[in-house]
């Protein structure tokens, strides 16, 4: 039950950290105006592709490389190569922040907001680097602690201030980059419990080989950002920071709502990677319960933003924010078609696959990017979403055709099958109480516990016991490869 229970340790935490950050969000939207709410999108999105230039990759290189090694002088040669690569990393992020701050119009956002929001996340970003000796072998609950502390802090700090009548965002959010700094240093401590050290000696052969293998993940971490943000970044350009702060409400909807996917993908990586080329029938099993655990979830994140969230961001955010409830129908496709491509990119992963997820987000990218040029003139904001939309199916049927000898196309088919099934039931039921005049409050409430009784009668959610997703056998490492 190891990954069952990293999974509830890294969703319950992450969790509160979130909301904490939901808090704050609806704050500045409800104090500050959909203006302050772009803004704060808009810098939050800028610190975030830079954070991913600075430091990402390593975290999912080092994991599914670190859970294949028992010798523990193999996980000091790769960890200190890591080490290295990482500051190389700093330095291109903090480049790339220089370049940002003085080109930012400030207009669209502080450049002071985006420095301190870039080093939070940053901050964060080297603290997921820290953390590869404690996940690889799986001990997440620490880590998640950690992270839960740091990040509420930064949030509940700036929530206090904003309650206390502060009204500059800059001021606001001087907490987040000392939070951003704490994470780090507390993960180095982690780091160091794990039976490594901060020396900074490797093989120029192994810090070369690390940083070729770390490239693929940073890339595709920095195009996934890019392609899931580059329609706020053009809504913001072309609509107007408010048109932004209205999409940018729903889009945390959908990102708060699919954390558990994220951290349900974490926990199972180090099982997946083990499996992936060591017993090809059970990595099967496990694919396919992981894809179907997935969807379950997505599909239920679905069914909220569909039925229950239209009414709660009015009465959350302020009549100001009712044109964000009227694009949320759209949100409920992106949130199934991002749930997904989760899964479907841990699996991509597993398998060394990782250069064909970066070739499909950058054909995504590219996509999303032309198609926001196309429909945001003609559909406004629900063209932005669209656009990503249909980028993520092109980036999820590659994935499916890669997966094909790994996990067969039978088993995915009938995952989502599994999940349509209760998703067109669900959809009817709720057309039907509104039809009969049922409260709307109900009937939002009677679909949403509607999905999950279905979803498990269809099939779509493994037996905790029998599942070998939750309930693994142990198995040996693949000894020192690297």
């Amino acid at each position: 039950m190891i990954v069952f229970k990293n999974a509830f340790w890294l969703s319950i935490c992450r969790f509160v950290a979130d909301f904490s950050s939901l808090l704050l969000f609806t704050a500045i939207s409800r104090e500050l105006g959909p203006s302050s709410t772009g803004q704060y999108s808009y810098a939050f999105a800028l610190g975030a592709f830079i954070a991913i230039l600075a430091a990402s990759g390593l975290d999912q290189y080092g994991v599914r490389e670190y859970a294949r090694l028992t010798d523990r002088h193999d996980r000091n040669v790769l960890w200190r190569a890591m080490l290295l690569v990482q500051i190389l990393q700093l330095l291109v992020g903090i480049a790339l922040l220089v370049v940002a701050i003085t080109l930012i119009s400030r207009e669209r956002a502080d450049p002071v907001v985006v420095v301190e929001l870039s080093i939070y996340l940053i901050g964060w970003g080297l603290s997921k680097t820290a953390f590869v000796p404690a996940v690889a072998q799986e001990s997440m609950r620490t880590p998640a602690m950690i992270e839960l502390a740091c990040r509420s802090a930064a949030s509940l700090i700036a929530l206090l201030l904003c309650v206390l009548g502060v009204s500059s965002l800059p001021t606001m959010l001087l907490g987040f980059p000392i939070a951003g700094v704490v994470m780090l240093l507390l993960a180095l401590r982690n780091a160091l419990q794990h039976e490594t050290d901060l020396r900074l000696s490797a093989s120029a052969k192994v810090t070369w080989k690390v940083a070729r293998g770390v490239l693929p993940f940073t890339l595709g971490e920095a195009l996934g950002q890019f392609y899931i943000r580059a329609d706020l970044l053009l809504v913001t350009q072309m609509l107007g920071v408010a048109s932004a702060g209205w999409y940018a409400a729903d889009l945390k909807v959908v990102e708060v709502g699919v954390m558990p996917l994220i951290l349900l993908g974490t926990a199972a990586f180090p099982l997946l990677s083990r499996t992936a080329f060591l017993d090809h029938a059970r990595f099967e099993r496990i694919s396919a319960d992981f894809l179907k655990s997935v969807l379950f979830i997505s599909g239920w994140l679905a069914v909220g933003v569909y039925c229950l969230m239209p009414l709660v961001i009015p009465a959350v955010f302020g009549d100001r924010f009712e044109p964000a409830a009227r694009l949320l129908p759209m949100f409920s496709v992106l949130a199934v078609a991002k749930g997904f491509e989760i899964a479907v990119y841990r699996l991509l992963y597993a398998v060394r696959k990782q250069t064909t997820y970066l070739v499909a987000l950058a054909g995504g990218s590219s996509l999303v990017f032309m198609l926001n040029f196309l429909l945001i003139p003609i559909l406004g904001t629900g063209g932005a979403i669209l656009a990503v939309v249909l980028s993520t199916a092109v980036v999820n049927a590659v994935a499916i055709v890669s997966l094909r000898r790994h996990l067969p196309l039978r088993a995915i088919a009938s995952a989502m099958l599994r999940v349509g099934l209760p998703l067109t039931l669900t959809y009817g039921l709720y057309v039907g109480l509104n039809r009969l005049g049922a409260n709307e409050w109900c009937v939002a409430a009677a679909s949403c516990l509607a999905f999950p009784a279905l979803g498990v009668l269809s099939g779509l959610v493994p037996h905790p016991r029998h599942s070998p997703l939750f309930a693994p056998a142990k198995l040996p490492h693949l000894g020192t490869e690297n």
